[in-house]
């Protein structure tokens, strides 16, 4: 959802009068008038679904974010899962990826729209919680490397979808999608 400059001053004297008013119908005011001010008016759908019947009509910047989520979400949940001798081999097939596997972020300079999504999605959606507490800051682009790691994740994980196998990655997917992070003229 876009909003005019003069839908936004309309959003912002509503909500104003909203939480002057006291009013506890489920919404909240503070959030509606953060993410249409700040160009967010996506993540209205995606908190108040029943609102807008399902709608999605979330940019492809929001789709993208919601995948790496996902992904890195998956890739921290299966490598907790390993036990410490298939963490030794897993460091060992996917150097240096494989000794720390933790979703680091978006850059805060060159990706600022893709770290403003996720921290909605993280700590005002209450989704992808795990990430709670996060900087979210990279410090440095990531979005080459995830668009390099999210195809060989989905094709991974279709396989295990459609054999019904609904496990957390061993040490060989892990492999494969963290060794995706590396250029493929470093290869």
């Amino acid at each position: 959802m876009d909003f005019n400059n003069q839908q936004k001053l309309i959003v912002t004297l509503l909500t104003e009068i909203h939480a002057n008013l006291k009013i506890t119908d489920g919404l909240d005011p503070e959030f509606v008038q953060r993410v249409v001010n700040e160009g967010h008016g996506w993540a209205l759908s995606w908190k108040y679904e029943g609102m807008f019947n399902g709608s999605d009509d979330s940019p492809e910047s929001v789709k993208y974010v919601a995948d790496v989520l996902e992904m890195w979400s998956f890739l921290e949940g299966s490598y907790k899962e390993l036990d410490e001798n298939d963490q030794k081999i897993l460091a060992e097939k996917a150097d240096p990826f494989g000794t720390h596997v933790k979703f680091q972020g978006f850059d805060g300079n060159n990706e600022s729209e893709y770290r403003s999504i996720a921290r909605i999605f993280v700590n005002d959606l209450d989704r992808w919680s795990e990430f709670e507490g996060r900087d979210l800051n990279s410090h440095s682009p990531t979005t080459d490397v995830y668009r390099r790691m999210l195809p060989v994740f989905d094709e991974i994980r279709s396989k295990q979808m459609s054999n019904h196998d609904f496990d957390f990655f061993g040490v060989e997917e892990l492999a494969a999608v963290l060794n995706s992070q590396r250029h493929p003229s470093k290869r």
